[in-house]
């Protein structure tokens, strides 16, 4: 007679499954990047192309017939199909393993300790510097279940194909169509979303040009939903039931003087069937017209953005606002070579409620990571002064230490959380403090392919967040392993 697994028992099982494969993945990361560390000792791994953050952008077509470069696992970053090289083949992915520890989330009382784990495999097929059909999977896994984009069996993250309309010497036209993941300025508006385990991409159409110095980019997509199970995110550019978030609009970037400085103007169009602010709810168009400047003046870097939003949610009309600067001085360009900074911001919020206008700045599709990993809060209705300084201790090593305070802008309007959900309605309270932040970043290049960081931060809820509610003061560590070929 057949024996019957309860549900339970099964779900046990796969669990055991999961954890050793789990402790497998980390004790190879391990492994494999002791043996990157002796190669690049020994190789020059140091004169290889760059692994970049969007591993799309990633070209090593400067390794046909190129014998003087030995880095670890070169081999499958160009692997010629014909005997010319013209076609070619690139390999590549990472491995990240992190803890993380958070006392007192969402200001309660409950301690949490998770292990997490990203792994991602991507492959591009090159055909003579026209075409690029690029793919990545992406898998997430955390010990604390199925968690919202922590959890991911395995899924297609990015599917699309570049053609080079027009490639003549600094003038390139080239369209890209499929999934893909896009980043904007400092992410004020568009992030990748790299501290969660799965990060954000869109099924998108999207047209990037560049004539010299100017770079333009038009595009419409929606961003793809994250599911837990195997091959389940929701694929959305052609579906007419598509419920996703929309995302449309035209971005450019203009290098001015030698590349020092630059400036950016751009539009961004944004849909959501639902959307929820302090005293509105519904459907949500809302456009925003952006000017973005950066660059460095000798030891001064600066980084100044300007957002104006306006569209509307439920009949009621927006008008928004946002403003950061960002601005650093290195003190010194020998030993540690300590920089102190400055960043403001300034997020508008709503004014009255009841009086058919939206004042909330929304920040779509931001970094959930723009403040801290611990995701605590987002440029929404929001008033914060960071002052920070960071060191170089070693050219490997980078210190960095962070303080901020936080109010809310307007009394009438509520505390929001990333990327742009209410988390406390205004009427909770009538004080506008939030609270304050202690923050610390430690990064340890080891070589090209290794890396370790830790980023720990603290919130001490201001009186706000008191008065409305639980208000634990929250703490956050997350020491983090990666590997990348």
């Amino acid at each position: 007679m057949n024996a019957i697994i309860p549900f339970s028992n099964m779900e046990f099982q796969l669990n055991k499954i999961k954890m050793r494969v789990t402790t497998s993945g980390f004790l190879l990361l391990i492994l494999v990047s002791l043996k990157a560390y002796c190669q690049s000792i020994e190789g020059s791994g140091s004169q290889a192309p760059r692994i970049l953050t969007t591993r799309a952008e990633e070209d090593y077509s400067s390794l046909n017939n190129n014998d003087s470069l030995d880095f670890f696992l070169n081999d499958l970053k160009f692997i010629s199909l014909n005997q010319n090289g013209s076609t070619y083949l690139t390999l590549g992915g990472g491995y990240r393993a992190r803890m993380d520890y958070t006392r007192n989330g969402n200001f309660g009382v409950e301690d949490e300790t998770s292990y997490l784990q990203r792994l991602n495999f991507h492959a591009a097929l090159n055909f003579n510097h026209r075409v690029k059909v690029f793919t990545e999977f992406y898998h997430g896994l955390s010990s604390a279940g199925e968690v919202t984009l922590q959890t991911d069996d395995i899924d297609l993250h990015q599917a699309f194909v570049d053609w080079k309309i027009v490639d003549v010497e600094d003038n390139m036209v080239k369209l890209r169509l499929g999934r893909q993941e896009i980043g904007y300025g400092s992410s004020r508006l568009v992030g990748i979303r790299n501290g969660p385990n799965i990060r954000r991409s869109f099924d998108m159409a999207q047209v990037r040009m560049k004539f010299q110095q100017t770079k333009i980019d038009v595009f419409y997509g929606a961003e793809v939903g994250v599911s837990a199970n195997a091959f389940d995110n929701t694929s959305v550019l052609i579906d007419s039931d598509n419920t996703n978030p929309e995302l449309w609009g035209i971005y450019m970037n203009k290098s001015l003087s030698g590349n020092l400085r630059a400036l950016e103007l751009y539009y961004l169009g944004f849909h959501s069937d639902f959307s929820a602010f302090n005293d509105v709810a519904g459907e949500e168009t809302r456009h925003s017209f952006g000017l973005r400047s950066y660059g460095s003046l000798g030891r001064f870097t600066y980084n100044s953005e300007l957002i104006f939003q306006i569209g509307e949610i439920d009949n009621n009309d927006v008008f928004a606002y946002n403003f950061e600067a960002d601005w650093k001085y290195r003190l010194s360009d020998k030993g540690w070579k300590p920089q102190v900074g400055l960043r403001l911001d300034w997020s508008s919020g709503d004014q009255e409620a009841g009086d058919n206008k939206v004042g909330t700045f929304n920040p779509i599709f931001v970094n959930p990571g723009i403040y801290s990993l611990a995701s605590v809060n987002t440029p929404a209705n929001m008033t914060s002064l960071h002052p920070n300084i960071s060191i170089r201790p070693t050219e490997k090593l980078y210190i960095y230490f962070d303080y901020a305070f936080f109010y809310r802008t307007q009394k009438s309007d509520g505390f929001y959380r990333p990327p742009r959900f209410l988390s406390r309605p205004a009427s909770s309270s009538n004080e506008r403090y939030l609270g304050e932040t202690f923050g610390l970043l430690i990064n340890y290049e080891i070589n090209r392919n290794f890396s370790f960081d830790v980023v720990t931060y603290v919130f001490v809820s201001g009186s706000f967040i008191e008065e409305s509610g639980e208000s634990e003061n929250i703490s956050f560590i997350a020491p983090t392993l990666s590997f990348k070929f």
